[in-house]
C-alpha cells in the first residue's frame, strides 16, 4: 500500500505522520519549528522527508496563511512571517524530489471532517478552530469552499466594533479565541497569562469556581453571536468546532444554549439555527485533510 509523508506547520512545533491513503497513522512526530529563517525551516523539513524518502510517494503539507492550494504558493503565511511570499512546491521539490502538495491548516482541518469526520454528508457547514487566533473554513455544496484570493474563512479579524474604524484590538480573535479566554480568565483572577492553560482554566470551571464560570459564560455569548452573524450570511447546517478546548463538553453546551437563547429571542429571523459540534479529530486533523487534499483534490486535478 501506498505511502505518504503529512507534515503540519505550526507555530511552535512541526508535526509529522508517515501515513498510508486511509488516514492511518503509521508513525508521527514533532520536531520544534524554526521561528526566523527560511534555510533552517527547509532543513528542518527536509530532515524529516530523509528518514521516509525510500518509502513515501508524497508530502503533503498544512500550514497558516493564504496558500494557493493549487499551485503551493504562500502569500502570507500567519506568525511565521519569514516563509511569505514564496512558491514552496518550488523550493520543496529541489530540497524533496516527490510530489508536493499544501493547504491552509483551517481548510485541512475541514477537509479532514468532510472526508472521515464531522462533517461527512453535509452539504453546507462551518468548521471553527479555537486557538491562538481563530481558524475557519466554510463548505458549500459539499466541498471547501476557498474564495477568490483564498482567504475565505478568516475568522479571526472579524471586527466585534462596527460602530467605530477597524481595530485589530477589536478582532473577533482578542476574545473568542483560546488565547482571549485565557486572558480574559487571567485578567479576572489577577493572574499572570502564563499561569493559565485551557486545560487548567476548564479545571475550575469542572470545580464550579464562579469566576471561571462567568467567564465561560461570556466566551460562549461572543461566539454564539459571532455564529449568528455568519449564518445569516452563509446559512449553514452545522457548525464543527475544533481545538483543544473544543473537546470541552461545557463549551458546546455553552455555545448551542447562547445560540438557542439569541434565535428565541429573534423570533422572525430568515436564519434557521444551527447544530454545533465538537470536531471529530483533535491534533491529527491538519495532518489527515492535508492527505486528503493530495489525494482526492490535487492528485485529481
Amino acid at each position: 500500500m501506498a505511502k505518504y509523508l503529512a507534515v503540519d506547520i505550526g507555530g511552535t512545533n512541526i508535526k509529522y505522520a508517515l501515513m498510508n491513503g486511509e488516514a492511518e497513522i503509521l508513525e508521527q512526530g514533532t520536531v520544534p519549528t524554526p521561528q526566523t529563517d527560511f534555510d533552517e525551516f527547509l532543513n528542518a523539513v527536509g530532515e524529516i522527508y530523509d528518514r521516509y524518502a525510500d518509502e513515501i510517494e508524497a508530502i503533503a503539507m498544512s500550514a497558516p496563511g493564504r496558500i494557493d492550494a493549487d499551485k503551493g504558493y504562500f502569500y502570507t503565511s500567519g506568525a511565521l512571517r519569514y516563509i511569505a511570499p514564496r512558491d514552496m512546491t518550488e523550493v520543496m521539490k529541489e530540497r524533496c524530489p516527490v510530489d508536493f502538495c499544501m493547504e491552509n491548516d483551517a481548510k485541512a482541518a475541514a477537509l479532514a471532517e468532510l472526508w472521515k469526520g464531522s462533517m461527512q454528508g453535509i452539504e453546507n457547514g462551518i468548521v471553527m478552530t479555537l486557538g491562538t487566533g481563530i481558524g475557519g473554513a466554510v463548505i458549500i455544496n459539499g466541498k471547501l469552499y476557498r474564495g477568490t484570493t483564498f482567504a475565505a474563512g478568516e475568522f479571526s479579524g472579524i471586527s466585534t466594533a462596527w460602530n467605530s474604524t477597524y481595530d485589530e484590538k477589536d478582532a473577533w480573535c482578542e476574545r473568542e479565541s483560546t488565547r482571549g479566554l485565557v486572558a480574559r480568565y487571567a485578567e479576572v483572577r489577577g493572574l499572570n497569562e502564563e499561569e493559565v492553560t485551557g486545560r487548567t482554566f476548564f479545571d475550575s470551571v469542572h470545580a464550579g469556581e464562579p469566576e471561571a464560570l462567568q467567564v465561560l459564560d461570556e466566551f460562549c455569548t461572543g461566539l454564539a453571536t459571532g455564529l449568528y452573524s455568519l449564518q445569516l450570511a452563509l446559512d449553514v447546517q452545522k457548525v464543527a468546532i475544533g481545538g483543544g478546548i473544543s473537546k470541552q463538553p461545557e463549551l458546546i453546551e455553552g455555545i448551542n444554549r447562547k445560540m438557542t437563547e439569541l434565535f428565541a429571542g429573534q423570533p422572525h429571523t430568515p436564519a434557521a439555527q444551527p447544530e454545533i459540534v465538537s470536531c471529530t479529530f483533535g491534533n491529527d486533523a491538519n495532518l489527515i485533510g492535508a492527505l486528503y487534499h493530495y489525494l482526492y483534490e490535487f492528485k485529481k486535478a
